[in-house]
């Protein structure tokens, strides 16, 4: 295993770590479903968060935020919708939000990172 092979579940680990900080409560983590994965889903004062983990090497040229596409957002999208129509209550859906958390590491450290609240929206 390489370490990009590693770098998954340890960025994930720390971006949960990174959010806990700033008052998310952990919901699911690496939810599967018919349409795809979340990473995280987490719930953020009055609103549950949908966020996508992005990490990589430091010598790779694209900044991990890059990597969430169009296409990207779109199957967290459809994750999301469905997570919702299996999870929620009956009534509206809360209020929702999809982050990014994108990481940079460099051999086995994390060097780098941030959270990006509301990078990408959705329509329901």
């Amino acid at each position: 295993m390489g370490d990009l092979d590693k770098l998954g579940p340890r960025g994930e680990a720390y971006a949960l770590r990174m959010l806990e900080r700033r008052g998310h409560r952990l919901l699911e983590r690496n939810y599967r479903c018919p349409q795809g994965e979340l990473d995280l889903v987490t719930w953020h004062r009055d609103t549950l968060v949908f966020v996508e983990v992005r990490a990589r090497t430091k010598h790779t040229a694209r900044h991990p935020a890059e990597s969430v596409t169009p296409a990207k957002q779109q199957r967290v999208v459809r994750a999301a919708k469905w997570y919702l129509s299996k999870r929620q209550k009956k009534g509206p859906p809360p209020p929702c939000r999809f982050d990014v958390v994108w990481l940079v590491a460099q051999g086995q450290e994390i060097v780098d990172g941030d959270v990006m609240e509301g990078a990408f929206t959705a329509d329901y």
